[in-house]
This record gives C-alpha cells, structure tokens and sequence, in this order.
C-alpha cells in the first residue's frame, strides 16, 4: 500500500488570504446569474439582488451556512491499494464536435457515420468497458443531436453507455427517461453530465443557468465548473485566478444548496493562461496546472469539499508524444492530490477527438496505474533463497526460473504499442513514432471493419424511439 500526507502549494495563511478574496468578490463585486428562479432563492435567502444587471451580491452568512452544511472534513492522507489490472477498461468520456483523422491529420465536424463507427470501435475492441457519446453529430438539429446519438449507440451496442454534454434544458427529461429504459432504473441521469461551467468572471449566462437548475431538480450533485483564463478572462497571476475560480465554485454550491439542500457537492477546475506570443488559451501549461491544484487545496483543504482537476486537456493538436507529454505533465502534481490519470482522446483543448490519442493515452494511463499499485514485500516475493541459489551457480540468470514464470505478468506491465526494445538502425528509429500511429490507426480502423452486430434488445429500441417523437 502507497501512503503518505498530501503535498501543500502553500501553507494555511496563503489558503484563507485566497479564500478572503473569493468572499470579497462574492459579496462586492457579486456573479450575474440570467435566471429569475434562481435570484428569487437567493434574494429570499437575504442576498441583495440587481434585477436589471441581474447580479447577486451574495451574503456572508449564506455563504457559510452552505459550506457548513454541504462540507466535511477532509483527509490530507492517502492510501492506494497495491494491485493493478493489466487489462484496460476504457471509457468514451465527453462530447467533443470534430474527429481528428490519422494519418491526414484531416479535421472535420463529426457526421452521422463518424457517430456509428466510433460505437463500433469501442464495442468490438475488448479494451473499452463502456460507449459513449464521444463525438456530438453536426449534421443533426443540436435540440435532438444528444438523445439520436444515445438511440444510435443503443442499435449498436450491448456494452453500457454513459452520456455527455447537454446544450438546452429541453434534453433533460428525455435523456432521463432514456435511462430508465436502458438500465431500467427510475430516475437514471447518467446519460446526462453533472457539471455546468460558469463564464468567467463570475457569469451563469441563461442557457448553464436553466440547465444547473434542470439538473439540481433531477436529483444530480451540485458540481459547478470553473474555467477561468490567466491574463484574458481573471489576472495574470496564478493566485488572482485561484480567487475567481475559488468564487465561481462557491457560487454554485449556494446555488445547489438553494434548490436541493440534501445534494452532494464537489466541482471541477480546468483553468488555463493566456499564452502573450501566441495570444492562444493553454490548458495544460504549468501555470493553469499550478491554478488547477491550489483550487483543489483551497477547497479541500478550508471548505471540506472535494473538487476535480482536468488533467489532460492537452492543447496538442494531433496524436502523438507532443500530446503525452503535455498531458503527462499534469500527473506530475499527483502527490498534492490531483487526479492520477489523464483524460483519453482529447486534442485541440477539448475540440477535438482523437480515436489514436485514446489508445495511446490508454497505455500511458496503464503504466501509471501500474506505478501507483505499488508491490508486495513478501518471503515470495523477496526470493531470498532464489538470490543466494543463483549466486552459488557463479552466472546468475533468473530469466528460466519458476519464480519469474509465477510472477513476470503481474510484477510487469508491458506496453503494447511503446516500442522498448534496442536501437533498430537509423531509419527504423526515425520513423519509429509514425510507425506506433499507423499501428494503433490500423488497430481502430480494424475494430470498426469487424463489427459484428450483438442481440440487441428490440424492445428496449422501439422504447426509446418512442421517445425521440
């Protein structure tokens, strides 16, 4: 087992000075909220409200009385299991509009095929345990894209299939009843995305507004977005931007806590920095990554309440190890209690999807699986009288040995598409990451031709078409 105390950025007195900025930003500066439902709740709770600006200047009290209730005390321990899964179990997580073609680099809005054949890869190839709707079709009305994409994956597949993004508050109810009809539990909002992302500087425009209100009503935790942008849309500094992130989750819970006071609370961070020579937004730049773990120590550590980072939301343009570098940068903060993992198949800062970069971001999230599973310290294991045995021979080789037959498979982790053997030659080497993407194409490619068609419960099909009229 992996133990320890959790890293800290910075000590208590810099936690409350962040946490003292976001409060003054709450009350005097206050967050324009587009929904009449939701300044009713706040203004009936004592926040002074501007109907024509439509800003709340949130209370003091109120703001302590929601933490009070929906935190906790949090445990700046950790303790990870030892063990690890050689297999993979993937998931198609998000809702991302273009599809990234290997080798053409070729970027193109998603179409109805792109949807079908993206089911088909994740369903034919052993690695992926869930389907979803990675890829949102341009050629469909975006008021009815969610709920035909859920109905084209259901034709497609047996494997369970998880949701993603939603645009208007009209897609709510009919995601739910969906879900009731494919895991036959009342209520199912997995078809559906928890989070709901606030515009920064502290802005709910109406359309995140109804859906955060839509989503509360269904029962779904409170867990509000925070996406601030260093220098464009908060200060350049990283802890100016914590204080706006740190208030724009605050607000939210408040939010939540309004509606449904016996919700679960958390949130995710996923800041960026405006980089000056390129005048482009960078997600996975050292700055956004320190902004994204001090917003998670503020909450966790003053507020009890546990919100996630987005690791992985490369800004890499096309597949490759520019991609895996950029994302593995951000498991580097893993020890002050970010995520461990990186999200898969992401490129472009969340606009693009990659079916390549999500198998290659599979072998790098299984190598660190297989590094924070840590080892057995075992008489088996240390191999005392093996080690003295082979010493005695005078030519120590433990390669044909029982005890490495037992246990190589489960001490190891062996890539599948890393190539670790020696130096090939020039040429090999230099086409050497071309070669890993063709093959990892050819794997993808491979799963969609083989598609076979499982038993699909028809039932359940004309269920959910009756829904889509």
């Amino acid at each position: 087992m992996i133990s320890g105390n959790l890293w800290r950025l910075h000590d208590d007195q810099a936690i409350k000075k962040i946490d003292s900025a976001a409060m003054s930003l709450l009350t005097k500066s206050g967050v324009r909220i587009e929904n009449d439902e939701l300044l009713d709740l706040l203004e009936s709770a004592g926040c002074r409200i501007e109907r024509s600006s439509m800003r709340c200047y949130y209370s003091d009290e109120l703001i302590a009385d929601t933490i009070g209730k929906l935190g906790g005390r949090t445990d700046d321990t950790v303790e990870i299991s030892t063990g690890w899964n050689p297999q993979n179990v993937l998931s198609q997580t998000g809702s991302y509009p273009h599809l990234l073609d290997w080798p053409s680099g070729y970027r193109r809005l998603a179409n109805r095929q792109d949807v079908v054949d993206m089911a088909k890869m994740a369903h034919t190839l052993d690695d992926f345990g869930e389907v979803g709707r990675v890829l949102v079709c341009s050629e469909v009305d975006p008021h009815f894209e969610p709920m035909w994409n859920t109905l084209q994956l259901a034709k497609t597949t047996d494997k369970p299939i998880i949701g993603g993004e939603v645009m208007f508050v009209e897609q709510i109810d009919p995601l739910v009843k969906m879900g009731e009809v494919l895991t036959g539990k009342r209520g199912e909002t997995g078809l559906i995305a928890a989070c709901d992302f606030f515009i920064a500087p502290l802005t709910l425009y109406k359309r995140q507004a109804d859906l955060f209100v839509a989503k509360r009503r269904q029962g779904m935790p409170i867990d509000p977005g925070t996406m601030p942008i260093s220098g464009l849309s908060a200060p350049v500094t990283v802890a100016g931007t914590v204080a706006v992130a740190v208030a724009e989750l605050i607000a939210g819970w408040v939010l939540g806590y309004l509606i449904n006071p016996e919700l679960s609370a958390g949130g995710i961070v996923c800041t960026g920095s405006l980089d000056m020579s390129t005048a482009s937004a960078c997600f996975t730049s050292p700055e956004a990554l320190l902004q994204d773990t001090m917003t998670t120590q503020v909450c966790r550590r003053l507020y009890g309440i546990n919100v996630s980072s987005v690791t992985g939301y490369s800004d890499a343009k096309r597949p490759g190890l520019e991609a895996v570098f950029q994302k593995m940068l951000g498991l580097s903060l893993a020890p002050f209690g970010t995520t461990r993992f990186i999200s898969a198949g992401i490129l472009s800062a969340g606009q693009d999807y990659s079916p390549v970069q999500h198998i290659l971001d599979a072998e790098i999230n299984k190598s660190v699986e297989r590094l924070w599973g840590g080892f057995e310290v075992s008489d088996e294991t240390i191999a005392l009288d093996l080690i003295h045995q082979q010493i005695a021979t005078g030519h120590a080789n433990f390669v044909d040995t029982d005890q490495t037959f037992e246990h190589y498979k489960s001490e190891q982790w062996f890539p599948r598409w890393i190539d670790r053997s020696v130096w090939q030659g020039q040429s090999t080497e230099i086409a050497a990451e071309y070669k890993m993407l063709e093959r990892i194409d050819n794997y993808c490619k491979s799963a969609i031709d083989q598609y076979q068609q499982p038993d699909i419960d028809q039932t359940k099909i004309n269920e959910l078409e009756k829904i889509l009229k």
